[in-house]
């Protein structure tokens, strides 16, 4: 199988730390799972060897009857994030697909590089830096909880902080892209945070889509937003992808501050407009993952004689 290695996690830890193989997550120190990946003791010291040599630019262990291949992913800056190894007694297979990217925490752009950045489905070219908005314009509303807690996560955690996330996109309506990320946050100097993570493109994953089909049906569009920062997260429905100026627009006329001060009720619904369209802005705090992800807000938006 190929296995691919967290290269920052090794970096920070005492052992080699496993990022997925066959095509799945492991996310485990090798030690923690060198037998279920098949390895007896001869074969991890070969294995360890191999990453080693890897690491260090030597010319890699020959090994009677075993056929070795490596595959290195840098970040779009060239910090080196993974390395995809092949350690077997017969060729390496298809290599699953994997991309390293950068974010910055402070600008809030992503640059994506590796194998296929063009999965993401927003067009961006390799390395282009974009802001956040843009990596999820068809993001799986159900997964936008795990991902504000991922920001929030990265903006109070500490250097070597390990965040990770299963989540999927379905570009223009075509056909799911789903996807394991695992990301190292690292602080610097005054306290600029950057994250560097892994992605593995996933064969399968059961996709839950209770809140897209509910705004769906209700002809409305879903603004889902990391209010503390106002990092918007997704948009879905009728609108949708509302687009930069327009998320801007609608952040701008509508008062995020009420839903965190907790004397206030539990929604608010006030008159807004799109371009220059009248429509009807229901916010709601999403208390119950508020506690570990900061403060998402969901938006539904509906135009004002639709909401009639």
């Amino acid at each position: 199988m190929w296995i691919a290695v967290d290269l920052i996690g090794t970096e920070l830890s005492d052992d080699l730390f496993i990022h997925s193989a066959a095509g799945d997550r492991v996310a485990r120190p090798l030690r923690r799972c060198a037998n279920k990946l098949g390895f007896d003791r001869a074969g991890e010291t070969v294995f360890r060897a191999v990453v080693d040599a890897a690491q260090a630019g030597r010319e890699l262990p020959v090994v009677d009857g075993v056929i070795v291949d490596t595959h290195r992913i840098d970040a779009a800056d060239g910090t080196p994030v993974g390395l995809v190894v092949w350690v077997a007694h017969r060729p390496s297979g298809p290599r699953p697909t994997y991309n390293a990217w950068v974010l910055d925490m402070t600008a809030m752009t992503t640059r994506t590089s590796g194998d296929d950045p063009s999965m993401i489905g927003d067009g961006r070219e390799v390395g282009e830096e974009r802001h956040v908005q843009y990596l999820f314009t068809w993001l799986n509303p159900e997964d936008a909880w795990s991902m504000v807690g991922g920001y929030y996560d990265a903006l109070t955690g500490d250097d070597g902080l390990l965040i990770q996330s299963h989540w999927s996109l379905r570009p223009g309506g075509t056909d799911w892209v789903h996807m394991w990320s695992s990301c190292r946050l690292r602080v610097g100097r005054d306290d600029h945070r950057t994250l560097y993570g892994l992605t593995l493109k996933l064969q399968s994953r059961e996709v839950e889509a209770n809140i897209a089909s509910l705004v769906r049906f209700s002809r409305a569009t879903l603004l889902l937003v990391e209010a503390k920062n106002k990092i918007p997260i997704t948009t879905v429905g009728r609108l949708a992808p509302l687009g930069e100026q327009r998320i801007a627009d609608v952040l701008g006329q509508v008062d995020l501050d009420k839903l965190a001060n907790p004397q206030s009720p539990e929604s608010a619904e006030q008159k807004i407009r799109i371009d220059d369209q009248p429509f009807i802005a229901s916010t709601f705090a999403l208390h119950s993952a508020r506690e570990r992800h900061g403060d998402p807000v969901a938006i539904i938006l509906l135009v004002e004689d639709q909401a009639d």
